[in-house]
């Protein structure tokens, strides 16, 4: 399993910026520990947000940070549903739309970083 830990702020407003969204919050350290990380959810989907400090982020890097990345989620429905919170949200970067590869999917921007947030669609579905 790999999990993506992506460097943030501040993890407790960035999981509650995915929380805005539809995300659940799976599990939040405690705010004074030595190890500030949050972990948010969508579908089966598991996201950790941990700190930019300089043991895992260094300060030139930190300008650039979510450059070229960009996390790719499939559901396996629901796919509408989550593109309305996310959009409810602000957060939403593209319409809902049918990709070349035959997925319902979009892209949407949340504490700098991209998602594409996809579902398999059945020939001939309209989101």
């Amino acid at each position: 399993m790999i999990s993506v830990i992506l460097a943030c702020d501040d993890p407790y407003r960035a999981a509650e910026s995915f929380k805005r969204a539809g995300w659940e919050l799976v599990f939040a350290t405690p705010s004074d520990s030595d190890d500030r990380l949050a972990c948010v959810s969508l579908g089966d989907a598991q996201v950790m947000l941990g700190v930019d400090d300089e043991r895992f982020l260094p300060a030139a890097a930190r300008d650039h940070r979510g450059a070229g990345v960009e996390v790719y989620i499939r559901l396996d429905d629901g796919v509408e549903k989550v593109h309305e919170q996310h959009q409810a949200a602000g957060v939403v970067t593209q319409e809902l739309r049918h990709a070349p590869w035959g997925e319902w999917a979009f892209n949407a921007m949340i504490e700098g970083y991209r998602f594409l947030i996809a579902q398999e669609g059945a020939s001939g579905q309209q989101p």
